[in-house]
């Protein structure tokens, strides 16, 4: 039988510019899809009530993705896909895209 090592993680690895696992959504996430709320507004012309983050998943590249699930109200929830640079560029999150339609309980997947 393996035993892992202390610190070694339960589950494999994912390869290097993977999205990593869903994890719940923390200040830093909601603070990212702040920064996109006003473009994402005015991309699907929705009227949201709410724009909480709930979920994400993560993947480095030449900067950050985020797949973000936020809850916009009620029974309704959508994806967003979030590129923020690196640190040293200075630039600020854009909202890449986004998917309409979906429920508290889908997948987050990359797209």
């Amino acid at each position: 039988m393996d035993v892992p090592f202390k610190g070694q993680a339960k589950e494999p690895p994912y390869l290097p510019g993977g999205v990593g696992p869903e994890e719940a959504a923390n200040p830093d996430i909601q603070s990212v899809c702040d920064a996109v709320k006003p473009d994402f507004l005015k991309r699907s012309a929705v009227n949201a009530t709410k724009f909480k983050a709930v979920k994400y998943k993560s993947q480095t590249v030449a900067g950050y993705n985020y797949f973000i699930k936020v809850w916009l109200g009620g029974t309704q929830y959508c994806h967003l896909r979030i590129y923020k640079p690196l640190p040293h560029t200075g630039g600020k999150p854009r909202l890449d895209s986004y998917q309409m339609g979906k429920t508290e309980h889908d997948a987050i997947t990359h797209f």
